[in-house]
């Protein structure tokens, strides 16, 4: 197994939640578990880093990367646009298939914060978005989103509480009744909102540090689309 490919595999279990920030990274384990030498590990986490992913901490070694509040603010904006333009590109592209599996983990995210399954919920929600990035066909547009999409994983993970984790789940179906319409603006815009809300949310946090934080705004309503008639 070459350098790139377990660092492409340890990128996706820190985007998908199986690894947190402040997990370390222990080479022996890594390697082991990939059965390789240190050496392409050792080369792998020295990628990672660079990109952004990890950090070498004292006594430590390396650590996935803490995410600090200030860091979110400057990243989601980003975030909402570049997969506000993957989901106007996903709407006319995306299949049946992709459909139904983005309804499947719509679903799954609803069980998964009713347990207050935190990692299962960043799981899905990492493939819903991954689901989407991968439609719209634009490989450029897909290796900004990974880097970005650290900012989500580290907020989801301090969002632990059932509310918290509800309220992210339901945000995900208007982007998913756009996509259903095969609706180009509609499914930007829905993305977009999706994304800039828990933004201003966590700005607006920063802001009002030290008193009392404010909160969320409601998730919008669950709406069931309506069904064709039969003629």
């Amino acid at each position: 197994m070459l350098r790139e490919e377990i660092r492409d595999r340890l990128i996706e279990d820190i985007l998908g939640g199986r690894l947190v920030p402040g997990d370390r990274l222990v080479e022996t384990r890594i390697a082991q578990s990939y059965g390789v030498s240190q050496a392409p590990v050792r080369e792998a986490l020295r990628d990672l880093e660079l990109l952004g992913f990890v950090v070498s901490a004292p006594f430590r070694g390396s650590v996935v990367r803490e995410v600090s509040t200030s860091d979110l603010v400057q990243i989601y904006p980003i975030r909402a646009v570049l997969e506000g333009l993957a989901a106007r590109d996903a709407a006319t592209r995306l299949d049946a298939a992709g459909l139904k599996k983005l309804e499947s983990l719509v679903t799954s995210m609803r069980k998964s914060a009713a347990r207050g399954d935190t990692r299962a919920a960043i799981s899905d929600d990492f493939a819903f978005h991954l689901i989407i990035v991968e439609a719209s066909g634009n490989w450029l547009l897909k290796q900004f989103w990974e880097r970005m999409r650290l900012a989500t994983t580290t907020f989801l993970t301090v969002s632990r509480s059932h509310h918290a984790l509800a309220e992210i789940a339901e945000r995900h179906a208007p982007v998913l009744e756009a996509l259903r319409r095969r609706d180009p603006d509609a499914a930007e815009r829905a993305m977009r909102r999706h994304i800039e809300e828990p933004g201003e949310w966590l700005r607006l946090a920063l802001d009002t540090e030290g008193e009392e934080r404010p909160t969320p705004p409601p998730a919008p309503a669950r709406t069931t689309p309506a069904r064709k008639s039969r003629r």
